[in-house]
C-alpha cells in the first residue's frame, strides 16, 4: 500500500523534520514539534519509514480522542447522545484529516484530554495536556482559557478559593509553557525570532509561529474576523470557495446551537469562540485567502455537540450521516487528486 497520495502540502513539512530535523531557512520552523518529532520516533521503529510514522501516530491520535470525547460528553449529555457526537465528529467539514498525516488528530487528543483532566479537578494533569497541545499547534495556547474557567467554577467563582489553591492553579501555567519553550528554542538554537516592535504582525509571528511563515503560505497575516472574511469573498478560486463554504457551515453550525452549547458548559463556548474567533481572522494572502480555515476551525470540538442533541430525531440523524459521507468521501477523492489544498 502506498501513501504517496498523503505526502503533500503540509505533509511534506512534517516529513521533512521526521527525517531531517528543522532547518531555518526550508520554511520547517512554522510548524510545532511534538507531531513531527512522534512521528520520527514511530518511523524509526518502523525501519526509517517516517510518512508511515507520522500516518499512524494520527490514526492511533484519532481513535484515542474519539475514545475520551465519548467519555468527556458522557460527563454532561446521555450515552446515546455521547455516541452521536462521536459518530458524527468525522463527517464534519475537513474532518478528512483526522485520517492523515496532520497535526490535528494529535491537537484534539490533547485538547479533549486537557478538558477532561481538568473535569476531574487534576489541574497539573490538564496543564500537561495543554502544554502539548501548545507543541503541536498555535491554538493550544486558547485552551488556558476553558481551562481557567473550569478551574473558576471548581472553586465556586470565588477569588479567596481561587487565590487560596494557588498551587493547584499553577499547573495550568504548563499550558502557555509548552509554547514559551518552543519559541525559547527556535529563539536560541535557530535564531527565528526575529521582532519590530513597532509592527505588531511581527511580534505575532516572532513569537507564536515564525517569521517563515511566509515561505509556507505566502502572504500570510492576521486581520480583523470581518476585513479576513470580506478579502475571502473577493476570491473566485475553487480553493477559496471550498473553504469558505466549509467555515461558514461551521460558524452557522455554533451560531445555531451557542446557547446550547453554553448551558451544558461554558467553558466549551468560551473554547470554541476563542478557536472561531483566530481562524476568521487568518487571511492566507492574495491566491488563496482562506487556506486550510475549515480544519484550523474543526478543533473546536464542543461544535459536536449541537448535533448530538438533535440527532435524536431521525431525520437529522440521516440528513448528517447521509451528506456527511458523502462529503468525506468526496474530500478525501479531491485531497487525494491535489483538487483541493489543506495546507
Amino acid at each position: 500500500m502506498t501513501l504517496s497520495p498523503w505526502d503533500r502540502w503540509d505533509v511534506e513539512y512534517f516529513y521533512r523534520i521526521a527525517a531531517y530535523g528543522y532547518r531555518p531557512d526550508d520554511g520547517t520552523l512554522t510548524f510545532h514539534p511534538l507531531y513531527p518529532m512522534l512521528g520520527r520516533a514511530t518511523g524509526w521503529l518502523l525501519g526509517g519509514n517516517f510518512l508511515f510514522g507520522l500516518f499512524l501516530v494520527s490514526n492511533l491520535c484519532t481513535i484515542f480522542f474519539l475514545i475520551y470525547l465519548e467519555k468527556l460528553i458522557r460527563l454532561d449529555l446521555s450515552e446515546k447522545e455521547s455516541y452521536r457526537a462521536v459518530f458524527y465528529f468525522p463527517f464534519l467539514p475537513a474532518a478528512m484529516v483526522m485520517f492523515a498525516p496532520y497535526t490535528e488528530p494529535l491537537f484534539l487528543l490533547c485538547s479533549v484530554l486537557a478538558i477532561w483532566m481538568a473535569r476531574q479537578r487534576r489541574w497539573w494533569m490538564a496543564g500537561l495536556f495543554g502544554g502539548l497541545a501548545s507543541l503541536t499547534r498555535q491554538q493550544g495556547i486558547l485552551l488556558l482559557a476553558p481551562l481557567a474557567w473550569e478551574f473558576w467554577e471548581a472553586n465556586e467563582r470565588s477569588i479567596r478559593t481561587v487565590v487560596s489553591r494557588w498551587r493547584a492553579a499553577l499547573g495550568l501555567a504548563l499550558t502557555p509553557l509548552g509554547l514559551l519553550s518552543w519559541t525559547a528554542y527556535r529563539s536560541l538554537a535557530l535564531s527565528d525570532v526575529r521582532i519590530d516592535w513597532s509592527n505588531p504582525q511581527t511580534i505575532f509571528y516572532g513569537l507564536l509561529v515564525s517569521p517563515s511563515a511566509a515561505q509556507v503560505v505566502p502572504g500570510q497575516r492576521m486581520a480583523s474576523p470581518w476585513e479576513a472574511f470580506r478579502i475571502a469573498l473577493g476570491h473566485s478560486d475553487s480553493p477559496t470557495i471550498i473553504d469558505l463554504a466549509s467555515g461558514v457551515l461551521l460558524l452557522l453550525l455554533f451560531l445555531a446551537g451557542a446557547r446550547m452549547i453554553w448551558r451544558l458548559r461554558p467553558s466549551y463556548f468560551i473554547y470554541t469562540l476563542v478557536i472561531l474567533l483566530i481562524g476568521f481572522s487568518l487571511t492566507t494572502g492574495t491566491r488563496h485567502a482562506y487556506l486550510g480555515l475549515p480544519r484550523h476551525v474543526m478543533v473546536a470540538f464542543p461544535l459536536i455537540l449541537p448535533f448530538a442533541i438533535w440527532g435524536k430525531r431521525p431525520v437529522v440523524h440521516w440528513l448528517v450521516s447521509g451528506l456527511g459521507l458523502i462529503w468525506l468521501l468526496a474530500t478525501t477523492s479531491f485531497y487525494a487528486f491535489e483538487l483541493i489544498w489543506l495546507p
